[in-house]
């Protein structure tokens, strides 16, 4: 594999970000390049460690050493094609990927401590920024081209939301001949990728280059319609031979303390999809805009979507004492746009109440440290945790705006998946409840469920195959494409009897 002793001669280079004065004044991507020269040598650093955990680490299968071996060595068309042969997307993973890659590589054994990170990849190979290159090169050079089937099979298939999943089953299942149709409720092809990560992580450009590719393969696209609403489950069952349930994981987890119906606190998947349509040039009428230039605002919760919604804050001109709080006993995870302001970030912080200022409008928010410990009975534990207030810890800030990411619960239970008749398994033991059943469930409590799915990715609805969040629930892009191709084999399957799209044992195992 490459250089066999590049891993000892050279130090991990990351490419630097942009200067941070600089990138708070727009919502362009706030990563830069490496040259080719460097992305060689941080290539050559992959060593032939014998077992390589990466690629078992991915749920793509990514082959991982062996596109560093051809980047090391200059070969950056065939690099493209073996990152191609199980990535539809590398320019999106790339970019907006966690890289659990990474924390599998070998080189990751010798590692730091940090206060902020219970470890911190300072010696791994740099695999995400050299996929994310090799796809760029595709592009530059005119490597990524349409690749239209050659014959056609006379199958029409529909797949409902467009966001990495749905877009990866749609290209697959064209590639093989089948007739594709992409049904998007909102005005804009990408689901999550379009109005949920911001530009400053993943510019919509790089999205809109690959729907291009897909609609030029014969893909068809209708924005603007909610399949179950706009367009009838009977006319969607006599048109299709096949349907695809790719609408991602909407039902967000919902603040029950007294307070959270206040003006001022907000969605953050309410918030991100506003300040995405600004950036594209729409207009946002006056009565419905989240403006936060100079308020000070609380964010709920320690993920990626937390953090989206920082670093639109620190656009916007928000405040710079931001107070983010995460329920759990981890500290929201560093990010960029962390060290574009200093936020207040705690974690084991439980809300309380969000207190009135009198008309009706947020005026601050009531929390209580907590602490969490294994339960136990008798003398032995059942590894089950419990949330426990420390008294005394009682504290309140004053606030402005609230914004609630506290992750997402699964698919929305809307008509569609009511008229499908699709069964649905509510995590923690209760299965096969009607959508009407969850609906009551709902009104008194939060259970996180998620549409049923066999090996197969069939629901409990002959032709009707889910994949993605909406299967899954909220989880890492790579697992929606994953999802999304690996769904597309099914449906190939079930409509021809057999397929030639690849599968991928390895993630299998990860399941």
């Amino acid at each position: 594999m490459g250089k066999d002793t590049g891993f000892l001669e050279f130090e991990k280079e990351s490419p630097p970000l942009r200067p941070v004065k600089e990138r708070v004044r727009d919502f362009q991507e706030y990563g830069t390049f490496l040259s080719e020269e460097e992305l060689q040598q941080q290539a050559s650093r992959c060593m032939d460690c014998g077992i390589p955990f990466c690629h078992m680490g991915c749920p793509l299968g990514n082959m991982i050493p062996d596109w560093n071996d051809l980047v090391y060595r200059g070969q950056w068309k065939e690099a493209l094609a073996a990152l191609h042969s199980t990535n539809n997307f590398p320019e999106f993973t790339g970019r907006i990927c966690p890289a659990p890659c990474e924390d599998d590589c070998v080189l990751n054994e010798h590692y730091t401590l940090d206060p902020d990170e219970k470890q911190q990849k300072v010696n791994v190979v740099t695999i995400e920024e050299i996929e994310k290159h090799i796809a760029e090169r595709g592009w530059t050079e005119g490597w990524i081209k349409p690749l239209p089937p050659e014959k056609l099979t006379g199958k029409r298939i529909a797949i409902v939301g467009s966001g990495p999943a749905g877009l990866a089953a749609a290209q697959q299942l064209r590639r093989v001949g089948h007739a594709v149709t992409v049904f998007e409720k909102d005005d804009r092809i990408g689901g999550l990728l379009v109005y949920g990560i911001p530009d400053f992580k993943l510019e919509k450009k790089i999205v809109s280059r690959r729907v291009e590719q897909l609609r030029n393969e014969g893909v068809e696209f209708r924005t603007g319609v909610d399949v179950g609403v706009d367009y009838s489950v009977k006319e969607l069952r006599k048109s299709f031979d096949a349907i695809l349930l790719a609408s991602g994981a909407q039902h967000a987890r919902k603040l029950l303390v007294e307070g959270s119906g206040l003006a001022g606190v907000h969605y953050a998947m309410h918030y991100l999809p506003q300040r995405n349509r600004e950036v594209a040039g729409d207009s946002i009428p006056e009565e419905q805009k989240i403006e936060s230039a100079s308020k000070t605002a609380v964010i709920l919760g320690g993920g990626f979507t937390a953090a989206d919604c920082l670093g639109n804050l620190n656009r916007q001109g928000a405040d710079p004492r931001v107070h983010q709080f995460e329920l759990v006993d981890m500290v929201p995870r560093p990010t960029p746009v962390h060290k574009e302001a200093n936020p207040d970030c705690r974690a084991n912080i439980l809300t309380e109440s969000i207190t009135d200022d009198g008309n009706g409008r947020v005026k601050a928010l009531n929390g209580v440290s907590v602490e969490w410990k294994s339960e136990t009975n008798g003398s032995s534990t059942s590894g089950r945790m419990t949330m426990q207030r420390i008294p005394g810890s009682e504290f309140t800030v004053t606030a402005d705006l609230v914004f609630l990411a506290m992750g997402f619960l699964g698919p929305k239970v809307e008509d569609l998946l009511e008229e499908l008749g699709v069964e649905f398994n509510v995590r923690g033991g209760v299965k096969n409840h009607t959508p009407v059943q969850i609906k009551k469930m709902l009104k008194n409590a939060q259970p996180m469920f998620d549409v049923y799915s066999d090996e197969n990715f069939m629901t409990s609805e002959e032709g009707v195959f889910v994949a993605g969040d909406a299967n899954r629930g909220a989880s890492l892009v790579v697992w929606a494409i994953w999802e999304g191709r690996e769904a597309a084999r099914c449906i190939d399957t079930y409509l021809m009897g057999t397929t030639s799209l690849p599968t991928t044992p390895q993630a299998e195992v990860l399941v």
